[in-house]
């Protein structure tokens, strides 16, 4: 299935389930499609035919937004190494979980635990170490016993019943044919692996995002999202934060920040180089340089965002 067609399956197993979801992202450099919500989940999604053509790059920043937003990332594709992926497997992306859409569906709609997951090698299931020590001993099964029934070697079921060693669908199953009962444990589609550095704002080229640091603001480049940077100050009030040239040149990216920031209970601001009409496309809040580089800290230029998106009365 072509990306354009993906595209609304996914959304509409979003809206399924639940979930509030901002504008599609269709500016570049995108790492993320679509962000969605759901009382306290967030998610961004990154979808696309194969997830092959997730970068590391883009994994890495994708990474770093949804740890500042306290979200989870998710790639869905259908295919990844020439295959496609099966229905019910998490497959990995540098770390991102990825699923297909039938998955998605599965998982977020009718609530189906995922159990089988993909590694180098094959299909393997997390097993539960203590449920399967418990079955062996109830069954009056000694580890021998167990490991001829099941044809592994003595050292893998002592591994199994410690929780140090996962094994395959195959051994999966016989160990379930032999002792019955939950010995499974569910994976976590939305955990994610190996959290990414975050980039140095001072690397950037922006002169928006060092006016916000000097100001007193945290600062996390996004050079691959539709913003600049997520911007943050010690009370973690986190602002979406773009640039440009002139307002009418960031009008589409206002309006898809304006979506984000609604969905993740964030502010947005773009900071303009040259003069300003207007003072807010949609819930994005407009400044210019000028007036940034005259404020003085972070509670002042909150306060002056409250007032021009309408928050302060």
């Amino acid at each position: 299935m072509d990306r354009s067609l993906l595209l609304p399956s996914v959304a509409e197993v979003l809206d399924r389930a639940g979930f509030v979801t901002s504008n599609l992202c269709d500016v570049r450099p995108r790492s993320f499609d679509i962000v969605a919500s759901k009382n306290d989940e967030i998610l961004l999604l990154k979808v696309l035919s194969n997830i092959d053509a997730v970068s590391h790059g883009v994994a890495q920043e994708l990474k770093r937004i949804t740890n500042h937003l306290l979200a989870s990332p998710l790639v869905v594709g259908e295919r990844m190494k020439g295959r496609y992926l099966e229905t019910g497997v998490l497959y990995r992306r540098y770390g991102i979980p990825s699923v297909n859409v039938e998955t998605l569906y599965d998982y977020l709609v009718d609530d189906i635990e995922i159990f089988v997951y993909s590694e180098r090698g094959g299909l393997y299931v997390k097993i539960d170490g203590p449920a399967i020590r418990r079955a062996r001993l109830r069954r009056g099964l000694s580890i021998g016993d167990l490991s001829k029934m099941i044809g592994v070697s003595r050292r893998s079921i002592s591994r199994y019943e410690e929780n140090l060693m996962e094994t395959t669908v195959s051994n999966a199953i016989e160990l379930q044919e032999a002792l019955g009962g939950e010995i499974l444990t569910s994976i976590d589609p939305l955990f994610t692996k190996s959290p990414a550095k975050n980039e140095d704002v001072s690397e950037s080229h922006l002169e928006s995002l060092h006016l916000m640091s000097e100001i007193g603001f945290n600062v996390h480049p996004t050079p691959q999202a539709p913003f600049d940077a997520i911007s943050e100050d010690e009370e973690s009030a986190k602002i979406l934060t773009g640039s440009g040239k002139k307002a009418s040149s960031v009008i589409k990216r206002a309006k898809i920040m304006s979506s984000i920031s609604y969905v993740t209970g964030t502010m947005s601001v773009i900071i303009i180089e040259e003069r300003l009409k207007n003072e807010s496309i949609d819930n994005t809040v407009l400044m210019e340089e000028r007036e940034v580089e005259k404020i003085s800290d972070t509670s002042e230029f909150l306060e002056l965002l409250r007032i021009r998106s309408g928050l302060h009365k």
